[in-house]
């Protein structure tokens, strides 16, 4: 019997999407959207058309692998009439890495739509990833279409390798699907994450956990009171 491998993503291109930045064209303006922030003029937009949900969308690049400039524009030219077969209204924008070493790939700001025709969609044009706005907050999040895929022995020890010291020990007491997320996560939150001491309860801190879910709004005390009374102690 055949064993079919199901798809998975691996830390490091997790990590490429979360990084990347995500323009959209709002009136005269280009507005970058990131992954794990909130955007407030996304927010003022949203409540104009009176939707609370949207969706950054492309048909490029199928499993991000490069396809050529007439390929994608072939495959995003259908995804726009996709959404207008949804009756969605959308916004033009370009997804691109932060270093502009990729080429921007076109891209749609989906507004109104319901997370199950993002989902639809993004299977339809074999995206791994889509960006979601799932309500009024503005907090713009990472949908992965498939699982995270989880390092090897080796793989784990050479990453820890390469942290900063005082951040190896905590790495070397978490799973390996716990290294996963992690692995995944911008450079700057590994203190956060790894080393609870360098907490400062008057900076902002990441708005979510390593795995990409929300954790709330509020002030920084009231999170970690949540965190405390929820019993969350993977990550910090």
């Amino acid at each position: 019997m055949t064993t079919i491998k199901k798809p998975v993503i691996s830390p490091d291109l997790i990590k490429a999407y979360r990084l990347a930045i995500y323009e959209v064209q709002i009136a005269e303006q280009v507005i970058p959207l990131r992954i794990g922030e909130v955007n407030h003029q996304l927010v003022a937009r949203m409540k104009d058309v009176q939707c609370t949900t949207a969706a950054y969308l492309t048909a490029c690049n199928p499993y991000s692998e490069q396809r050529t400039k007439e390929e994608n524009l072939v495959a995003q030219e259908k995804l726009l009439a996709d959404l207008d077969s949804l009756q969605c209204h959308f916004l033009h924008g370009e997804g691109r890495d932060e270093a502009r070493v990729w080429p921007p790939e076109p891209s749609v700001l989906a507004l109104g739509i319901t997370l199950q025709d993002a989902e639809m969609l993004a299977d339809r044009y074999e995206q791994n990833a889509f960006v979601w706005i799932g309500n009024l907050d503005g907090f713009v999040s990472l949908r992965l279409r498939h699982p995270i895929a989880i390092p090897s022995l080796d793989d784990a020890a050479q990453w820890i390798r390469h942290l900063p010291s005082h951040l190896q020990p905590a790495a070397h007491t978490i799973s390996l699907a716990e290294l996963a997320w992690l692995m995944a996560t911008p450079d700057k939150e590994l203190d956060h994450w790894l080393h609870p001491e360098s907490w400062d309860l008057n900076q902002p801190w990441p708005l979510a956990r390593p795995d990409g879910s929300a954790m709330g709004v509020g002030s920084e005390l009231d999170r970690v009171f949540r965190l405390i009374h929820a019993g969350v102690q993977s990550f910090a």
